[in-house]
């Protein structure tokens, strides 16, 4: 199993075997308790990727990792039986501590350029009107956790947009791509829940699209290069 772990091509190859498993269990088992087990295995097998590959130097970097994982899992198990509204209110919680321990793994202490923000800033303001005047009536008393949600989700887009100048372009690429995967199967998720039951025609997409995204964050991660300025005022890379 370690070994398996250690090669990024079997761990994936693994992991989509599990995904693949995920969706049969999703689309072909009425009883969802069966996706009480198939959920999990794609989530565990990528906290112990994280944990045997990172690199980070920062130890509070790697605990913000481990904690959105920790809360990724437990969210997950819990949105199973979101018609529930107690346990739907619990996975919205935890999946909010997902987004907080990435926002503090993903902060960075450069000051921030507006002008160079206002791309993102803009994006940010409309995806969250356009998205919040469709689902507000059905809110209810949702209305506080899912717009800090929403916050939430911008800020997290800004700091990865902002990750850009400080790391290597393959481990931004991985990041940027999974954050905006996990963006676009949230609003799915969020519109099918307080907008139209029924707005995801085929889960297997909305698992799919989530499921990639979490994969591609952590292997951007554990590839990630720090870049730093030598004293020629040269770009370059350190693990």
């Amino acid at each position: 199993m370690m070994f398996i772990l250690k090669n990024k091509l079997y761990f994936s190859v693994l992991y989509f075997s599990l995904l693949l498993l995920d969706i049969i269990v999703k689309l072909n088992f009425d009883n969802i308790n069966f996706r009480f087990f198939s959920k999990p295995l794609m989530l565990i097998l990528l906290f112990l990727f994280y944990i045997i590959n990172n690199n980070e130097k920062s130890k509070n970097r790697r605990f913000y990792v481990i904690m959105a994982l920790l809360f990724l899992l437990v969210g997950e198990m819990f949105v199973v039986y979101r018609e529930v509204v107690t346990f739907l209110s619990f996975s919205i919680f935890c999946f909010t501590m997902v987004k907080i321990f990435y926002i503090f793994r993903f902060s960075n202490q450069n000051d921030f350029n507006l002008i160079r923000l206002l791309p993102i800033l803009s994006f940010c303001f409309l995806y969250i009107l356009v998205l919040f005047n469709l689902i507000y009536d059905n809110l209810d008393y949702f209305l506080i956790p899912v717009l800090l949600f929403l916050f939430l989700t911008m800020i997290i887009a800004q700091f990865v947009y902002l990750r850009k100048s400080e790391v290597d372009y393959r481990s931004y690429l991985l990041v940027a791509i999974g954050v905006t995967l996990s963006i676009v199967a949230e609003t799915m998720a969020i519109l099918d829940i307080f907008y139209n039951t029924g707005f995801v025609k085929e889960n297997a997409i909305l698992i799919l699209l989530y499921s990639i995204s979490h994969y591609l964050i952590i292997l951007g991660l554990v590839t990630e290069k720090i870049q730093v300025e030598n004293k020629d005022n040269l770009s370059v890379f350190e693990d």
